[in-house]
């Protein structure tokens, strides 16, 4: 079959843009050597005893269907963690689990949006929201998180986009691609916002036990009133990016209503990756604060570099990434990491892919070693030298 002669696509899918980040993740993997300092993806190996759970489930049979929203035993284990680690109250039926965290976070979207709605998301932000946001036909409006302000929200901005279309507001702390952790105060106020305007509010918080400094929070606990959708991972926590399980919690009506979507997507989360999730829970949490000191070890690294050529945009408080400010080179982000990746090899995220705010900066992520990041930091400061020089 020719192209020629295929049947319409879906417009608004066909048309939007592939993740930036993935433009950047392909192209290295044709370039022999190079230090891949763009994916968001743990480098570290899942935990042994969540592996031999997994081991084991296969041993004991566990190969079968489970409940759509996830085994019983699984959720019941989230009710405790959820309410032990971010102080949120909830029972076994609000609480669904999906192929990863993009998988219930897709499942919400596909659950509140209809045609013409609009979702208010921050900038910058995960581009796969931007994609959901296509085949949704929903409007996207996004808000500003500025460099200046720490990557916190402009709480008042957001307020201004309300309008009577307008249908879901994202959140996203501790935050992709910058790393921040938002304020008490700001997520207050944005569940306020949602509150007095009857809309939907999403928190995503995939990263939600990678802290740095201070506290994180979470919306949910903070504002039990308001109707929001939280939406977790076991990618982030215990590098279990491969396993594909996530979970939300929600109000009851709306993870019936999101059931039915992941009924027709994936039937039910892997049966196995359940079992592993469950001795991730219940098991030693120790792998967990080896990791998280360690993204801490190589946050410190990175900023040390960066800052010592004034490229460090703010200080990550979570998360596992962080920003450089390449404006002083002259060249958009986009135009940056693809020669920075071509030239000297080191692959970063660029951060248009992400949204306005950061065109004139990449992001770093910390998921690598810290010579790879020792040597791709030297490498993107001394490259913005090189240009910043070249322009005079």
């Amino acid at each position: 079959m020719t192209t020629s002669s295929l049947p319409p696509l879906a417009r608004e899918s066909a048309q939007t843009a592939h993740s930036g980040i993935r433009e950047i993740a392909n192209l290295a993997l044709t370039i022999p050597g190079a230090i891949r300092l763009e994916v968001g993806q743990p480098n570290f190996r899942t935990p042994e005893h969540v592996a031999a759970a997994a081991r084991r489930a296969v041993d004991e049979g566990w190969t079968f269907y489970t409940q759509t929203q996830g085994l019983l035993s699984l959720r019941e284990a989230l009710v405790e963690k959820l309410a032990r680690v971010n102080g949120i109250a909830a029972t076994p039926q609000q609480i669904t689990c999906g192929v990863g965290g993009v998988g219930v976070i897709a499942a919400a979207f596909a659950s509140v949006l209809e045609a013409g709605d609009e979702v208010l998301l921050p900038d910058p932000a995960w581009p796969n929201y931007r994609i959901m946001c296509a085949w949704a036909h929903a409007r996207l409006i996004s808000y500003r998180c500025p460099a200046q302000a720490g990557y916190q929200p402009d709480v008042e901005h957001l307020a201004s986009l309300i309008t009577p279309r307008t249908k879901l507001i994202v959140v996203n702390s501790p935050n992709n691609p910058t790393g921040a952790i938002w304020s008490r105060d700001a997520l207050v106020r944005i569940a306020e916002l949602a509150q007095r305007h009857g809309v939907w509010m999403l928190s995503d918080e995939c990263y939600d036990q990678i802290v740095f400094d201070g506290e994180g929070w979470s919306a949910a606990a903070l504002a039990p009133g308001v109707p929001i959708i939280s939406a977790f991972t076991f990618s982030k926590t215990y590098a279990m990016t491969g396993w594909r399980l996530g979970y939300a919690v929600a109000p009851e009506p709306l993870i019936d209503t999101m059931a039915k979507v992941l009924e027709s997507t994936c039937s039910c989360p892997p049966t196995l990756s359940q079992k592993a999730a469950e001795a991730a829970l219940a098991g030693p949490q120790a792998p967990v604060a080896e990791m998280v000191a360690t993204y801490r070890r190589r946050r410190d690294l990175v900023a040390e570099i960066l800052r010592a050529d004034g490229l460090l945009a703010a200080l990550p408080a979570g998360a596992f990434y962080v920003m450089a400010d390449v404006s002083p080179s002259g060249m958009e982000s986009r135009d940056f990491a693809l020669a920075l990746l071509r030239e000297r090899g080191v692959a970063v995220a660029p951060g248009s892919a992400f949204g306005s705010v950061a065109a004139g900066a990449v992001r770093i992520s910390l998921a690598s070693s810290e010579d790879d990041l020792r040597t791709g930091a030297a490498r993107l400061c001394a490259f913005v030298r090189e240009r910043a020089g070249a322009r005079g």
